[in-house]
C-alpha cells in the first residue's frame, strides 16, 4: 500500500467553528486516509485503527480482521455528506465521493456487501465481521449510498452509479428481512437499514418504499420498553431486558420516518426514549450495556454520537430547548463532562477510542474519530445559545445513582463475594447494607437492585423515616423494589432470602424528575424537565480517599537513600499463591484484579531490599498488605533533609496502557522543577525507553488464575540540580502506580 498524507487548511473548517464548541478539525482524518489495494484496485480508504506511541500514532490493523472496512469507509461517507449538506465546500463532496466508491467496492452482485479487506489488498469474504450476512456494514453501506444521492446531481455518471448499487442493496436487504421486519432479529442494525429506506424513499418517490419503512418502523416501535428502569429504551433482548450504547441509532430513523409520516406515534416514541432514559445515561455517564446488570465501561464515541444526533434532531422538529440542552451537555463528553474531567477528543481531531473509570484507551480509529466529528457537526447546527453548553460541566444534582453492592458498608452481616459476571454479594442469611450518598438532592426515587433473587426474597428499602417493603418472585437481572420518598443523604437495604442464595449485585436509585446543576465558566445552573436556571451553588469541600502529604522516613543504604513510602500505600498489587484471591493491582473499579507475584519478587529481595548493580542503588519494597501507590498528587515532604543527591530514581509501571506526566520537585531554596515521569504498562514492552528493572515468568489472574504472562517493573531516573530536596509532588495519573523512590 501506498501511503498519502494531506495537509488540510484551516479555512477548510471555518465554515463550521464557533465558539464555545471544539473545532472541526479533519486533520487525524486525514491522516488515517490511506490508498489500500483491494483486488488489484486502488481505492481510498480508512486505517480502522491507530495506536499511540509516545507523541505520534502508527497505523494500526485489526488481527485477523483486516485493515480498513466498509463499515467504517461508510461512516466517513456521511459524514462528508453531511457536511456538504451544510456547506457546498468540495472537498467535502470529493471526499464523499471516493469514500463511496470505496464502499461499492465491496458489493457483491446480489447487493450484500463484505466489509473488511486484508493489508495484501484481498477481501476478507470470511471473517464473522466481515462475510455477507445482510449485517452491519451492508446496512451502513446503504445508508451511506442512499444518503448522498442527492448531492451528486452535477456528476449524473457516478449518481447513476449510486443509484444502481443503492437499488440493488435495497432490493437484497428487504428480501432478507424477517417475519418482524428486522434485520438480523434486531432493532439496532434495522435502525441504520431503516436510515437508508427513508433516505432512498426520498430520492425515488416510490410509495412501496415508504410502505416498507413504515413496517420496520413499526416494528422497532413494538421493542421500546415502557416501564422499568429501561423505561424509554429500546430492547435488544431475548430472554432478559438489553440496551446497549453502539448502534442505538433506533431514534433517529423514528425521527426520520416521522418528517415523511407525519405520524405522531414516532414522535412521541422518541420523546419518551429522550425525557426517561436519557437523563439516566445523563447522570451515569454513557454506559455501554445495561442488561442483568449496567456495565459502566467502556464508554464509546459510537454511544454518544446516535444520541446526540437523535436530540439534535428532536429538537429541529419540536423546536423544544431541552432537547438542545440535553444534545449540548452530552457533547461536552467529548471535552470535559465526563467522569475523567478529560477531553475525549485530541488536539488534531482524534476521536479517543474509549473512557474507563480512571484511564482513556487513546487508540484513535476510524468509528471514534468519525463519531467525534459527526457529533460536533450535529451540535454545530443548533443555535449558538446552545453549542456553549459543550464546555459544561455538571457537578451534581438529582441523579441515577449507581452502587456497587460489594463495596457499601455491610456492617457485621457475612457474607462472601462470587464473581458472577459482575461481583455480588453472595448470601443464604439476612443481610442489610448501607450508603451515604454525595451530592445528594431530596426527592422522590424509585428503587432497584440487580442480582439473582430466590422466590420470597425480601427486600426492604429505608431512608430516614420513609421506607418500601417488597417481596421478590425468582428473579435475575434488574428488579423494581418500589418508590419513596428521600430526605435524607443515606440508604439502608435489607435482603432476607426464603431458603437458598441470593446474589446482590447493584442497587440503583432512579429520581422520578432528573435535575442537574452545571458549572458553566463561573456560574452555575440547574437544568431539568421546567428548563433552565441560574443558581447559587456552594462545592463541598471534598475529602480525598488518600493520603496527600506524608513525611517520609528515609533509611540510608551505602550511597543510597531509600524512602519508606508505606504511610503513602494504597493499592495491594503483590500477593503469593495462597493470597491470590485478595489483590487487586489493575481493576480500579472492582474489588478484585490481577497482581504481580510476590514468590517471585522475593526471589529478587534482601530483607526487602533490592540491588540494582547497573546503578549501584537500593530500592526498598513491601511485600505485604498495601504495596504501592497510585499517584493521585500527593506530596512526598522531606524534613530536615541536607543530603544534595545527583540522582532521583522512582521503580514503578502502569495499568490499562502507558502513560506519561510531570512529577514536581522542590529544592530548599524554594526553586521548583517539572520532570517528566513515564512508566508503560505492567505487562507490555517499555514504550518509553525506561529501564526494566524486574520482570516475572507470571502474574495472577482476576480469576485467581496463574497466567503466563510477564509482568514487569520499570525504573526512571530523573538527574537533579545537586541539593537538597524539600518536597516532591507526584502527578494525578490513577492509572500510574509507585512501588519504591530513592535518592542518590
Amino acid at each position: 500500500m501506498k501511503r498519502k498524507y494531506f495537509i488540510i487548511f484551516t479555512i477548510i473548517f471555518m465554515p463550521l467553528t464557533s465558539l464555545g464548541m471544539p473545532e472541526l478539525n479533519l486533520n487525524h482524518l486525514e491522516f488515517l486516509r490511506n490508498e489500500f489495494q483491494i483486488e488489484n484496485e486502488t481505492k481510498i480508504g480508512y486505517w480502522i485503527y491507530a495506536e499511540k506511541y509516545g507523541d505520534k500514532y502508527v497505523h494500526t490493523e485489526a488481527k485477523g480482521e483486516g485493515v480498513t472496512c466498509v463499515d467504517d469507509v461508510a461512516r466517513v461517507a456521511v459524514l462528508y455528506t453531511e457536511l456538504y449538506k451544510l456547506d457546498n465546500n468540495e472537498f467535502y463532496l470529493q471526499r464523499a465521493k471516493e469514500a463511496l466508491d470505496f464502499v461499492m467496492a465491496f458489493q457483491d452482485t446480489d447487493g450484500d456487501f463484505y466489509n473488511f479487506v486484508f493489508e495484501d489488498g484481498s477481501i476478507n469474504k470470511q471473517g464473522i465481521t466481515s462475510r455477507k450476512s445482510a449485517n452491519w456494514w451492508a446496512a451502513r453501506g446503504f445508508w451511506s449510498i442512499s444518503n448522498a444521492l442527492e448531492i451528486f446531481e452535477n456528476d449524473k455518471e457516478f449518481q447513476k452509479k449510486l443509484e444502481n448499487s443503492a437499488k440493488l442493496a435495497y432490493n437484497f436487504l428487504s428480501k432478507n428481512l424477517d417475519e418482524n421486519y428486522f434485520l438480523n432479529h434486531n432493532s439496532d442494525v434495522s435502525s441504520v437499514f431503516l436510515m437508508g429506506v427513508v433516505e432512498y424513499y426520498k430520492y425515488t418517490k416510490d410509495e412501496k418504499i415508504k410502505d416498507l419503512a413504515i413496517k420496520i418502523g413499526d416494528s422497532i416501535l413494538s421493542k421500546q420498553i415502557k416501564d422499568g428502569f429501561l423505561k424509554g429504551a429500546f430492547d435488544e433482548g431475548e430472554e432478559t431486558p438489553l440496551w446497549h450504547s453502539w448502534g442505538s441509532r433506533q431514534g433517529e430513523a423514528l425521527l426520520e420516518l416521522y418528517k415523511i409520516t407525519q405520524d405522531d406515534k414516532y414522535l412521541k416514541a422518541v420523546k419518551l426514549l429522550a425525557d426517561e432514559f436519557y437523563p439516566v445515561l445523563l447522570s451515569l455517564g454513557p454506559v455501554y450495556q445495561i442488561s442483568e446488570y449496567i456495565m459502566l465501561y467502556p464508554q464509546i464515541a459510537y454511544g454518544v454520537e446516535p444520541i446526540i444526533s437523535t436530540l439534535v434532531k428532536l429538537y429541529s422538529v419540536s423546536k423544544d430547548d431541552n432537547y438542545a440542552y440535553m444534545a449540548s451537555l452530552f457533547g461536552g463528553f467529548f471535552e470535559k463532562n465526563n467522569n475523567l474531567k478529560t477531553p475525549m477528543y485530541g488536539p488534531n481531531g482524534e476521536g479517543y477510542d474509549s473512557l474507563h473509570s480512571v484511564y482513556i484507551n487513546t487508540n484513535s480509529g476510524a468509528e471514534s474519530t468519525i463519531c467525534a466529528l459527526l457529533s460536533i457537526t450535529r451540535l454545530k447546527i443548533l443555535p449558538m445559545k446552545f453549542q456553549e453548553i459543550t464546555e459544561a460541566i455538571i457537578v451534581s444534582g438529582r441523579k441515577t445513582n449507581l452502587l456497587e453492592a460489594e463495596k457499601m458498608n455491610t456492617g457485621i452481616y457475612s457474607f462472601t463475594l462470587d464473581n458472577i459476571n459482575n461481583i455480588a454479594l453472595k448470601t443464604d442469611e439476612s443481610i442489610r447494607i448501607r450508603q451515604t450518598l454525595k451530592d445528594f438532592y431530596p426527592g422522590e426515587y424509585e428503587i432497584y437492585v440487580s442480582g439473582i433473587f430466590e422466590p420470597n426474597t425480601t427486600v426492604k428499602v429505608t431512608s430516614g423515616e420513609n421506607s418500601v417493603e417488597v417481596t421478590l418472585k425468582s428473579s435475575k437481572g434488574i428488579s423494581s423494589i418500589g418508590k419513596i420518598h428521600m430526605s435524607k443523604n443515606e440508604i439502608i437495604l435489607y435482603f432476607k432470602p426464603d431458603g437458598g442464595n441470593i446474589y446482590i449485585d447493584q442497587v440503583i436509585i432512579k429520581p422520578v424528575d432528573h435535575l442537574f446543576v452545571y458549572k458553566l465558566k463561573d456560574n452555575y445552573y440547574e437544568f431539568s424537565k421546567t428548563g433552565v436556571k441560574q443558581i447559587e451553588y456552594a462545592i463541598a469541600d471534598v475529602k480525598s480517599q488518600y493520603v496527600q502529604k506524608v513525611e517520609v522516613p528515609i533509611e540510608k543504604v551505602n550511597e543510597s537513600y531509600l524512602f519508606n513510602l508505606e504511610e503513602l500505600f494504597n493499592n495491594d498489587g503483590i500477593v503469593d499463591y495462597a493470597n491470590r484471591k485478595s489483590g487487586n493491582f489493575d481493576n480500579f473499579d472492582g474489588v478484585i484484579g490481577a497482581k504481580y507475584p510476590v514468590e517471585e519478587l522475593q526471589k529478587k529481595l534482601d530483607n526487602n531490599v533490592f540491588y540494582f548493580e547497573k546503578e549501584d542503588v537500593y530500592f526498598k519494597f513491601k511485600t505485604e498488605g498495601v504495596d504501592n501507590l497510585i499517584c493521585t498528587s500527593q506530596e512526598i515532604y522531606l524534613k530536615n533533609f541536607d543530603v544534595s543527591p545527583s540522582n532521583l530514581y522512582i521503580v514503578g509501571s502502569c495499568d490499562h496502557g502507558n502513560y506519561e506526566g510531570y512529577l514536581t520537585i522542590v529544592y530548599s531554596d524554594e526553586t521548583i522543577e517539572e520532570n517528566r515521569i513515564a512508566f508503560s504498562d505492567w505487562c507490555q514492552d517499555p514504550a518509553y525507553g525506561e529501564t526494566i528493572l524486574m520482570e516475572f515468568d507470571y502474574r495472577y489472574h482476576n480469576l485467581v488464575i496463574k497466567e503466563n504472562i510477564t509482568p514487569r517493573l520499570y525504573l526512571n531516573k530523573i538527574v537533579l540540580k545537586e541539593k537538597p530536596i524539600k518536597s516532591i509532588f507526584l502527578p494525578q495519573i490513577p492509572t500510574m502506580h509507585i512501588f519504591a523512590i530513592t535518592l542518590k
